[in-house]
């Protein structure tokens, strides 16, 4: 059995407890980790015994090379509703799931009006939970971008220097990591310098790095469609002793987060262990997002590690980031990502191989 279809067993198996006959996968991402798909317009639609992959005419080479499965039909059409509604694909259904987080009112309004004689059932988080728990492959594809990402990092280490605009570092981030091997950027390149690093999600700009400024860079490679996702913060020229300073407590909240982190824990839990550390210093104000985010066919999955999702159990076999960060407005911002992957007993460190300790660039 191979893994896509232990996947869509997995997900047949949720049939029961739903009260579904069928289900209909939209999100891109899913379709493709469930049949292979790499296309940008796609949809299956499975049953209890049959499985149907829709998309249109620009793709039907690439599907019927990327997926060959037992019992996965391969339909290139451009009306997708209206061919389903002809060829009676869901005959005999009475109730269909559909994923609800990720279809539009439009959509779903389309689905139901080719399906009138059946309900159709908005279900929320489905396959997000089968995607959460990442087989031993799976990690070793993130493992293999995680060292692509720790690659290009240190070719950044080399060539960065004062004068240089944030986009310059992110242009060569794109291409040493395309060079290295990774199939794509897992998102827009985060390159923050100077008071700029206050802004958790700052895109390269134009603006020339100077001398005494840190530098936070975020970026992700990819690995048979699967993520890394890590972020580096590093000096230009001598850093201050409170720069220093402030650079040792994220790195200290960032190494007890992981050494505490394991399957079985809360999404809660977890993100105390790193915020109690910057809240008693007296930066928990300046920590304005969550703890971290699972990883995987995207960048940002569930679970979501964060004081908002609390309760939320961090299952064994996760993949998930730890990003503590401090953000002062008009001084500087500072973050450390690292990517790991939980057991019962504790986890592993997929990001290892890139420096954590404070690098200064001359």
């Amino acid at each position: 059995m191979t893994a896509y279809t232990q996947r869509i067993e997995a997900l047949r198996n949720e049939f029961e407890k739903h009260k579904i006959d069928a289900f209909c996968i939209t999100h891109i991402p899913h379709v493709a980790y469930l049949t292979g798909f790499s296309g940008s317009s796609g949809m299956v639609i499975l049953t209890a015994t049959e499985g149907h992959l829709l998309t249109d005419a620009r793709y039907t080479a690439q599907a019927q090379q990327e997926v060959m499965l037992p019992n996965m039909a391969i339909h290139t059409e451009r009306d997708w509703w209206g061919y389903i509604k002809s060829k009676n694909l869901l005959s005999g259904a009475k109730c269909v799931g559909f994923e609800a987080a990720h279809t539009s009112v439009a959509s779903a309004e389309q689905m139901k009006r080719a399906l009138e004689d059946c309900e159709c059932k908005g279900i929320v988080g489905v396959v997000e939970r089968i995607v959460m728990v990442k087989t031993p492959e799976e990690v070793e594809h993130i493992r293999c971008a995680a060292a692509i990402a720790a690659r290009t990092y240190e070719h950044i280490i080399q060539i960065a220097k004062a004068g240089m605009t944030e986009q310059d570092i992110a242009a060569e981030v794109v291409y040493m990591a395309r060079k290295l091997g990774s199939e794509s950027e897992g998102f827009e390149t985060i390159v923050a310098s100077g008071i700029r690093g206050a802004l958790p999600h700052g895109r390269a700009s134009h603006k020339a790095i100077r001398h005494g400024e840190l530098v936070t860079l975020d970026f992700g490679c990819r690995v048979h469609g699967f993520y890394s996702d890590m972020t580096r913060t590093f000096a230009v020229g001598e850093p201050t002793a409170f720069q220093r300073a402030l650079y040792a407590l994220v790195l200290t909240a960032n190494e007890q987060a992981i050494a505490a982190a394991r399957g079985g824990m809360t999404c809660g839990e977890l993100d105390t262990i790193a915020r109690n550390i910057l809240d008693t210093a007296g930066y928990g104000q300046y920590f304005v997002h969550g703890l971290g985010h699972g990883l995987g066919r995207e960048v940002h999955e569930k679970p979501s590690i964060s004081y908002r999702f609390a309760e939320d159990i961090l299952p064994e076999g996760v993949v998930i980031t730890i990003e503590p960060g401090v953000y002062l407005p008009e001084q500087c911002g500072i973050r450390i990502e690292d990517n790991i992957w939980l057991t019962s007993t504790g986890c592993e460190v997929l990001t290892s191989a890139a420096p954590k300790h404070l690098l200064v660039i001359e």
